[in-house]
């Protein structure tokens, strides 16, 4: 299996620390805001209810990507730790350089994520 080196690997892990810093003051700031909106609700005045309910779900949609985000990085940062880094999870090909510069927690080649996206490959 090809991989990086534990240099090359190794230039990572500031990015994916200052990812998971940011992510956790974004993540703050969202339930903040879902926890404000839900004490704001008082009794069902329809329209200004149903709007409120789409904000509240678009939020709620927005913690739970980031939370997809926060667990991809910290996966991530346990295979630098493991010299596991830079290596697709499927085919076990190396992941072009750019794709990291990109998606630094990308545990998948372009190939194998574009095969799960549209449904021909199932990942755990």
């Amino acid at each position: 299996m090809p991989k990086l080196s534990k240099t090359q690997q190794n230039k990572y892990r500031p990015v994916l620390l200052n990812i998971l810093r940011q992510l956790g003051v974004k993540l703050e700031r969202l339930e903040d805001s879902v926890l404000l909106g839900a004490s704001d609700s008082g009794p069902d005045d329809g329209e200004d209810s149903s709007a409120e309910g789409y904000s509240r779900d678009f939020q709620l949609g927005l913690i739970e990507n980031e939370e997809d985000i926060l667990k991809s990085t910290n996966e991530a940062l346990t295979r630098i730790e493991n010299s596991e880094f830079g290596a697709c999870l499927e085919c076990e090909e190396l992941i072009p350089p750019r794709r990291l510069e990109v998606v630094p927690y990308a545990a998948y080649c372009i190939g194998c994520q574009s095969l799960f996206e549209k449904g021909e490959l199932e990942i755990d």
